[in-house]
């Protein structure tokens, strides 16, 4: 793979798409529509181009034994382009879809969730339907979770960035199967599209943010089931934190008697970001950075601590429920701060 020919091609497809996209006014991100974004983003118009960016690399660089994985990943991206285009408004035609387009690729790539650890859901893993239900859930939960965590800039693709290299360096120091191309392809990409998100010249929007984690949650099923040794825990504490922000927020939402596919502005790092910018008055634009950043830097600390322990079952589950112990305690102790302030204010 020419590495250097990767990055210039997404630096020039991103410079083209974004002018292309702007002049047009196509894909742009009304913020000033969608209040659970405007709090953040205030009144830009700030190109959607980041996920379509991410599909063409695909296209472009993966060779033609990819082909039917690479329709399989249009059809991912198309929902989340028709969300964005505002066509496609109904969540639960989303979720339709998505659950016929996971289904496909489950069914032709036979790429399932085999193995829990646990020897009574295993043997309910090796019943076809139970398997195929059971994987069909952990993509959905991976997918809307990362579409719900895609509210401030550098959030998502500095965690997938994450979660890539750690995977392609910890198959690379062990001598893992991994599809490494497939890998360091996304990797090359998300480190470019990351620096214009970072100066908030492009949006992954729900395309891109359905693509990225789609191909991640596909790739570290297929990771986990090609190396025994790796725990199907690693897995999980590598995507802990869509994932639970996804159930998490499901919870809340019913718990308030909202519907769980309603916007709001309770996501944690929503909550970070009002944090930074009224407890410590700075200013929309560094407070959206410093939210992702935050958020991307512990989780950068906890997948260093868990890497020598990818084989640890026990370790990797007590790390799991650890972090969701410091995300309550941060949620709530967030809440009751912002809500003190609103009071005093």
């Amino acid at each position: 793979m020419n590495i250097i020919g990767t990055i210039i091609s997404v630096v020039l497809i991103t410079l083209i798409l974004n002018f292309v996209f702007t002049k047009f006014n196509i894909l742009i991100d009304q913020t000033s529509i969608s209040n659970h974004k405007s709090f953040i983003n205030g009144h830009k118009t700030i190109p959607l181009s980041g996920g379509l960016v991410f599909y063409l690399i695909l296209i472009f660089f993966l060779p033609e034994n990819y082909k039917y994985l690479n329709i399989l990943i249009f059809f991912i991206f198309l929902i989340g382009l028709l969300s964005d285009l505002n066509i496609l408004h109904s969540p639960t035609f989303r979720i339709i879809f998505q659950i016929t387009i996971i289904i496909l690729y489950l069914l032709l790539f036979d790429n399932f969730v085999s193995s829990i650890r646990i020897v009574f859901f295993d043997n309910l893993l090796n019943i076809f339907f139970i398997k195929l239900l059971f994987t069909l859930f952990c993509i959905l939960v991976l997918i809307n979770g990362t579409n719900f965590i895609d509210g401030v800039n550098t959030l998502v693709i500095g965690y997938f960035i994450l979660v890539f290299s750690n995977i392609l360096y910890l198959a690379d120091i062990n001598n893992f199967d991994l599809d490494n191309l497939f890998v360091s392809i996304c990797l090359i990409a998300l480190s470019v599209i990351y620096i214009f998100n970072f100066f908030g010249k492009i949006l992954l929007g729900d395309g891109g943010a359905y693509l990225i984690s789609f191909i991640a949650g596909v790739i570290l099923i297929k990771f986990s089931n090609d190396n025994y040794l790796v725990s199907p825990y690693y897995i999980i504490a590598l995507l802990w934190y869509p994932a639970y922000e996804n159930l998490f927020s499901i919870i809340r939402k019913k718990i308030l008697n909202k519907s769980p596919s309603t916007p709001d502005n309770e996501h944690l790092h929503q909550l970070i970001f009002l944090y930074f910018n009224t407890s410590f008055d700075i200013d929309k634009n560094l407070s959206n950075l410093l939210s992702g950043i935050t958020i991307c830097l512990y989780n950068l600390l906890f997948f260093f601590i868990i890497f020598d322990w990818y084989f640890f079952t026990a370790t990797l589950v007590y790390s799991v429920l650890l972090n969701v112990f410091i995300y309550n305690l941060l949620y709530f102790f967030l809440k009751t701060r912002l809500i003190k302030n609103n009071r005093n204010g």
